[in-house]
């Protein structure tokens, strides 16, 4: 039996009436002169043509919540700027598990290859006017995966025990402790309900999970990580339980805001070679 696909509107849609944030106007900062940020698309407008890394992205959840910008933008580093729609930031927690990864002509290894991982993340642009994601933290329970991502790439990865339960419609993620770097402690636990597929994704949900790069801190310098895979397939979702320990190890603030929450169909990721912003 074919799935059943609803559209999604703004104005029908309960999961999307996060409250709108009512804080200051944002800083100078945060409207400093810059490149203009390129135009958000659901595909890549320029397809990676040789890949140097592939992933597979499995279970994949977005929680998302509304902050400040002035308050994201605190924790960016120089040469980035926060990436904002109707005023507002975005920061988002993604469990799923991660598939296939491999550097390209390789073939995967099987278990070094499938994990489980958690991410907190960001919207940034660049000094490019590149749209992309920052990292506050990866969680992942492969060290060897976690040890070549920190001294090769520079992503803030961190060794935890994690696990990923799928019964039926019902999902759940969680990360127990972490093992290396301990410190700042958290624990994290996602529990949801697949719901039906989105038939439209709004502008919102383009702008949060249709991102073509992301930015991290090599030996000193940023350097921007471009990455292709198919439009996403986004479902509704129902949270059921959240523990959000690893936003506030990020140094983020409690969220204030009920989390937009979706689940999204499998896609395959390929990643370009890395260049300095």
């Amino acid at each position: 039996m074919e799935p059943e696909v609803v559209p999604v509107r703004p104005e029908v849609a309960p999961v999307d009436r996060a409250p709108r944030r009512s804080g200051p106007a944002p800083s100078e900062r945060e409207r400093a002169p810059g490149p203009r940020p390129r135009p958000i698309s659901a595909s890549r407008a320029d397809p990676i043509g040789r890949a140097w890394l592939r992933n597979r992205w499995e279970e994949l959840a977005f929680v998302h919540w509304e902050y400040d910008p002035a308050e994201i933008q605190r924790l960016l580093p120089d040469g980035l700027r926060v990436d904002v729609i109707d005023g507002s930031a975005w920061v988002s927690l993604i469990p799923f598990r991660m598939a296939d990864a491999a550097p390209n002509p390789f073939p995967a290894v099987p278990w070094l290859s499938r994990f489980a991982e958690t991410n907190v993340r960001t919207y940034v642009v660049d000094s490019d006017g590149d749209r992309a994601i920052w990292f506050f933290s990866l969680e992942a329970d492969r060290l060897a995966v976690v040890a070549l991502a920190r001294a090769a790439l520079g992503f803030p990865y961190v060794w935890s025990s994690m696990e990923l339960e799928v019964d039926g419609a019902r999902r759940r993620y969680a990360t127990h402790r972490r093992r290396w770097p301990r410190s700042p402690p958290a624990t994290t636990t996602v529990e949801l309900e697949v719901g039906v597929r989105i038939a439209e994704p709004t502008e919102r949900d383009v702008f949060l999970s249709a991102r073509w790069g992301t930015v991290a801190r090599w030996r000193g310098r940023l350097r921007f990580h471009p990455v292709d895979h198919d439009e996403w397939h986004l479902h509704q979702a129902t949270l059921l339980r959240l523990d959000t320990g690893a936003l506030v190890a990020a140094g983020l603030s409690e969220p204030a805001a009920e989390p937009l929450v979706r689940w999204a169909e499998p896609v395959d990721a390929r990643f370009g070679v890395p260049r300095r912003v």
